[in-house]
């Protein structure tokens, strides 16, 4: 019958106190009411009638109620019991003895004096060593309704005796009033002095005092007053203030807040962290440094397992937190297969992640509040949750990782930034960078799957593969999302034309048999929509116009291309194209190459009519111009000989075909493509003139008398005479 009980009348975002501690107000489920615990972010459910039930047992109150304690009580409640005299302590302890007799009774009877004085005696008498007498209806009315409020805790109970009595100050009210002055200007400041600039600063403005008014100074030392006194005011003043005044109001906050690991989940994808963070190390692609890449992770709270991660040069965006959810939420037996390749190592465990989280938790970054997210969340069936700013503590889970991935493996590679600039000291980060970005990649998922993901973690002291693995044996293994539906969502779709070397977008070019199948059928050079897949480059997909389905095509490029994202491929080939070297001495001998082309054929251009001496023979002999090109390629002797045969039993000496083709697109151009000089200054290859060599002088000839005159049926330079 629970299920027809009215829910209690508590307003959404007000705080209330369950035993004591305080609690944020939800909104209402179908279950219940969620409360979000104040000091930490742990939340609780409680259903309708447990909410009842905790308010007639006075368990449920209002924090109103705990805020309205005097100031002693409220300080008794932020000690340790071990604390507290031994007589405090046995005082506190009778008196619950009779405020236990009263939350006995109903709660109609508890205001009424004709039933509570004999309940109070009747507890009297059960302790006959009892060292206080038995109160009256009114002190312990009161001393019931300050335990209540406290969250039934013993220490509400405990006498202020210190209160108590005639205790004078050390010094003089005015010797206070200039050591708070000291702290105000010094201290509790944004310049953050020390205390001791605080006692000397004080120690001064006593001296000044007195003279102008004529004060006596304390005591008879030289020093004034001792640290002692400074200390002693400033915890009178307590932290908050002093935080407030050195820090400013948001640092205390966040300061003063209760940190932790944030809370866990109930099972396996009930709740998921997500977050980013440039990573501390520099990255080096064909002789260029490209910086630090920004690092996106999901981590599921119940099992501390990392779900799945992207690594780019893209800023915290839609894009890098779509690559990273798809990694989470599809299998990843390809992927690591693939990586295995990479460096010829096998991984040594699984990665058995996959499914879409039922709340995704993120902070306000503007990447999640797009309307692309938002159709994320239908598609995916999950609900994305936002915390409010500066709650890094209600991520305590995927922060400490980031720290402890930073620490184990980026710290100790070439080129790493370290966390501080202290810490990094001298060390040449640029200069010392030796990983590319695949490198990185590489390296990080080694670090999740054989590492992380297999390590007792420091929190639960479990390994998180085996906890994933329990969780899903009870709640049941939740199916990763159909590729027809996550791809869309992280696919980019743009149109181009669909020609004989297939599709072709920002350098990279796919095309298959399929391609071609659909380029007969719909015509060449007709405008298509492609779907590219950010997160992997190695297909294409082609929309059909008349069947509406997507056909599938290869990439043809170098197989560096493959492991990479579309965003770092964009980065990396911006990058490349920014530091390309540029040798003016080498552009000069080009530029004067073509140069002397162009002469050359204006030069022709101006001569009509003057025929080569070669040009002019060939004329003058009538042959073919096949005959000056080609020689006879009639054997009549080699085909009268038999045909040899292959050996098909040998072995086989040629790689494995590709099954992209055997021709691949270099799409990532080189940075310094010139060749290099010698020792002469020269390139390879450059022309250089031969010094001129000296002739022997021929002997004088006799001057005939008469020259014979040509014929004119001979040639004389290069024109018909």
């Amino acid at each position: 019958m629970t299920a027809h009980i009215a829910p209690p009348r508590l307003n959404p975002g007000s705080k209330v106190r369950i035993f004591g501690r305080c609690y944020i107000v939800g909104e209402t489920t179908a279950n219940g009411r969620i409360f979000t615990a104040a000091d930490d972010g742990s939340e609780m459910m409680l259903s309708f009638g447990r909410q009842l039930e905790m308010m007639r047992r006075e368990q449920l109150t209002t924090d109103a109620r705990y805020s309205a304690l005097s100031t002693d009580v409220l300080a008794n409640l932020q000690r340790d019991w071990g604390s507290f005299s031994e007589s405090q302590k046995l005082t506190a302890t009778a008196r619950h003895a009779f405020v236990r007799a009263i939350f006995d009774l109903p709660l109609a009877h508890r205001d009424k004096s004709a039933i509570v004085l004999p309940v109070l005696q009747s507890a009297a008498d059960k302790e006959p060593s009892n060292l206080i007498e038995v109160p009256n209806f009114r002190t312990a009315r009161d001393w019931y309704l300050r335990w209540v409020a406290a969250g039934c805790d013993v220490r509400a109970l405990v006498p202020n005796l210190a209160a108590r009595g005639d205790h004078e100050a050390r010094y003089e009210p005015w010797i206070y009033e200039e050591i708070n002055k000291a702290i105000d200007q010094t201290y509790a400041s944004p310049f953050k002095n020390s205390v001791r600039q605080a006692l000397l600063r004080a120690r001064t403005l006593i001296r000044i005092r007195a003279a102008d008014e004529r004060l006596v100074l304390p005591g008879t030392s030289k020093e004034v007053i001792g640290r002692k006194v400074v200390e002693s005011v400033l915890a009178k003043r307590g932290t908050w203030e002093i935080l407030v005044k050195r820090e400013g109001r948001a640092e205390a906050e966040r300061l003063m807040r209760l940190t932790g690991a944030g809370p866990t989940g109930e099972y396996p994808l009930a709740e998921v962290e997500a977050d980013h963070t440039p990573l501390d190390v520099m990255v080096i692609e064909g002789g260029v440094v490209l910086g630090r890449p920004w690092l996106t992770m999901l981590i599921d709270r119940f099992s501390q397992m990392v779900l799945g991660f992207s690594i780019s040069f893209v800023p915290p965006s839609w894009v890098s937190v779509m690559e990273a959810l798809r990694h989470a939420v599809l299998p990843k037996d390809e992927e690591l297969q693939r990586w295995a390749e990479y460096d010829g190592e096998p991984f040594q465990f699984d990665w058995p992640c996959f499914g879409a989280p039922d709340v995704l938790i993120v902070d306000q970054g503007s990447e999640f509040l797009s309307a692309s997210m938002a159709a994320t969340e239908a598609a995916l069936n999950m609900r994305l949750l936002q915390l409010p700013k500066a709650s890094g503590d209600k991520k305590g889970t995927i922060e400490g990782q980031f720290h402890r991935l930073n620490r184990e493996r980026m710290h100790s590679l070439n080129g790493t930034t370290f966390s501080n600039p202290q810490k990094r000291g001298k060390y040449k980060s640029q200069g010392e960078a030796i990983f590319s970005l695949n490198d990185v990649r590489y390296v990080v998922i080694r670090w999740v799957v054989d590492t992380h993901n297999r390590t007792p973690n420091s929190r639960t002291n479990k390994i998180p593969a085996e906890l994933w693995r329990k969780g899903m044996d009870e709640v049941g293994q939740k199916p990763a999302p159909p590729k027809e539906l996550i791809a869309p969502l992280v696919g980019k779709v743009v149109s181009c034309k669909l020609r004989r070397e297939g599709v072709r977008h920002k350098n990279l070019r796919w095309n298959s048999n399929a391609f071609r199948a659909l380029r007969e059928r719909i015509g060449r050079s007709s405008d298509v929509l492609i779907r590219i897949d950010p997160k992997d480059l190695r297909k294409a997909y082609v929309l059909d116009p008349d069947t509406h389905a997507w056909i599938e095509g290869d990439l043809m490029a170098e197989r560096s291309i493959e492991n990479m994202t579309l965003g770092q491929y964009e980065f990396l080939k911006e990058r490349t194209d920014d530091a390309r070297v540029v040798d003016e001495d080498y552009e000069l001998k080009l530029a004067r190459g073509s140069q002397a082309q162009f002469d050359f054929v204006e030069k022709r251009r101006c001569q009509n009519g003057v025929i080569p001496k070669p040009i002019a023979a060939f004329i003058t002999e009538g042959s073919r111009a096949v005959e000056h090109i080609h020689g006879e390629r009639h054997d009549q002797q080699a085909s009268a000989q038999a045909v040899g045969s292959h050996n098909l039993d040998g072995p086989v000496l040629s790689p494995a075909p590709d099954p992209n083709g055997p021709y691949r697109d270099a799409v990532l151009r080189p940075v310094d493509p010139y060749p290099k000089r010698d020792e002469t200054g020269r390139y390879p290859g450059e022309w250089q003139a031969p010094p001129p060599v000296a002739l022997p002088v021929p002997a004088a000839l006799p001057e005939p008398d008469v020259w014979p005159l040509p014929s004119p049926q001979t040639y004389v330079g290069r024109r018909r005479r």
